[in-house]
């Protein structure tokens, strides 16, 4: 009897993958999980926060507009999958209330949940909160 592998899902929220872009703390660890996954999710706010990013780069930094837009492209990019936030939104919200956490972050922990994925974080409150909840992280 042939078992087939369980595929490997990550989700990568922007901390982790502001380290991947540019190359900063453990970028390394980081991206050899994202290259091992079969797919790689985030919520949609991702798409708001990885631009912020951008701009904060351009604003703080100095990035010319075209980097800025190249940092939010590269970072878009990394995404296989996206997962609606009126999907989720609501048992985020239970999470957060119930864990006295942000309902951003939270909304990634859920994405981990549901999909028995791999969440890649800086954030070591997200982190500690998903380990209370038996959610995978890195």
């Amino acid at each position: 009897m042939d078992i087939e592998k369980a595929s490997m899902i990550i989700i990568l929220d922007t901390s982790a993958a502001i380290d991947i872009l540019l190359g900063k703390g453990e970028f390394e660890i980081f991206k050899n999980e994202i290259e091992k996954a079969d797919t790689v999710i985030a919520p949609e706010i991702y798409l708001s926060e990885i631009t912020n990013v951008a701009w904060k780069y351009n604003k703080i930094a100095g990035f010319t507009h075209e980097e800025s837009i190249n940092l939010a492209e590269d970072g878009i990019n990394l995404i296989d999958q996206f997962v609606p936030v009126k999907d989720i939104w609501k048992e985020s919200l239970r999470e957060a209330i119930n864990n006295n956490h942000p309902v951003y972050d939270c909304l990634y922990m859920v994405c981990a949940r549901r999909n028995d994925g791999i969440l890649l974080s800086k954030d070591k409150k997200l982190k500690n909160m998903c380990k209370e909840l038996m959610v995978e992280t890195l």
